[in-house]
């Protein structure tokens, strides 16, 4: 007889379950998931993949374990005969992974005799942005976005971190202009504070006098994911208008995006005050454990010297 707790846990939703996760980490699950029940439609006669997992509980040890091996190669080798790339296929099958065991199956290495494969990523040096090519771009873009490029490249904040930032996060007070991540709005759950240059802070200290204390200082939708996808699109066309429409060989993908402003100032700050220190600004978690243990007024002495680099 079950008992109420494992009654309990059954009708727990996935959508539940994943719930404590980002935002974008739900939509890679989610993306990941409409990928594989596409994959099982086509692939199975038009199969979903929850009939899929039916028919995996019906098999017992060494049965299971190869069919479920079989099954994720055949994605994985669907998802290249697509045009994806190994990076992109080895987050979704890394995903995947919860939707399996919210079903009661447990994949991993560890259980195939035989890994599954993958082919070899092609590493491609990555391009450096330059300040000749910020200053370029400026040129182009809106005004009114200028205070949020401007932010990014002297925070070496993740997109999605700025476009949740509301008025009641930033503290006008000190020397600089100081602004709370919160660490529900972070990828690894680990709050920080950042810095704006003075001339970040001219941009935004006007908007900050038109806005009440919970609204949002660089977005207007709540749905961040959609917030960071068009903010991405419209940077990307300022890119074009100023000329600067290389892409990589390997992937396609753009050799300068928002993205770039956050390697940017990872550059800077390493160069100034060493790895360890960029690596924890941007919100990395920290290499060097001790700079976890930086006291707000000797984070923005450090900040006044990387200053004049960004």
């Amino acid at each position: 007889m079950d008992s109420f707790l494992d009654t309990k846990k059954r009708q727990k939703t996935f959508e539940d379950k994943i719930s404590r996760f980002s935002k974008n980490t739900q939509n890679g699950v989610n993306s990941s998931i409409h990928s594989f029940n596409k994959f099982c439609n086509e692939f199975y006669d038009n199969r979903g993949y929850e009939q899929i997992f039916e028919e995996l509980k019906t098999k017992k040890d060494k049965d299971q374990t190869e069919a479920i091996r079989e099954l994720l190669q055949s994605w994985i080798d669907w998802q290249y005969n697509r045009g994806s790339l190994t990076s992109g296929v080895q987050q979704y099958v890394s995903k995947i992974k919860k939707v399996f065991s919210h079903n009661g199956i447990k994949i991993g290495r560890e259980y195939f005799d035989e890994p599954l494969e993958f082919k070899p990523k092609i590493r491609e040096e990555l391009h450096a942005l330059t300040i000749d090519e910020i200053r370029q771009i400026f040129k182009y873009a809106n005004p009114k976005k200028l205070g949020f490029y401007l932010a990014l490249s002297c925070t070496g904040a993740r997109p999605s971190e700025l476009l949740q930032v509301r008025k009641k996060d930033v503290d006008v007070t000190q020397k600089r202009v100081k602004i709370r991540i919160e660490a529900e709005n972070v990828k690894t759950r680990s709050g920080r504070s950042i810095w704006l240059t003075k001339e970040a802070s001219k941009l935004l200290i006007p908007k900050l006098r038109k806005l009440e204390d919970n609204d949002l200082v660089w977005a207007t939708n709540e749905n961040f994911a959609f917030a960071e996808k068009n903010e991405s699109t419209q940077f990307s066309n300022i890119c074009d208008k100023a000329g600067f429409t290389e892409k990589y060989k390997s992937n396609n993908f753009r050799m300068i995006t928002l993205y770039s402003f956050r390697s940017f100032f990872f550059g800077k700050a390493s160069d100034v005050h060493r790895e360890g220190y960029a690596h924890n600004m941007i919100g990395h978690g920290g290499y060097l454990p001790q700079y976890d243990r930086m006291s707000d007024e000797k984070k923005l002495e450090w900040f006044l010297e990387l200053e004049p680099k960004l």
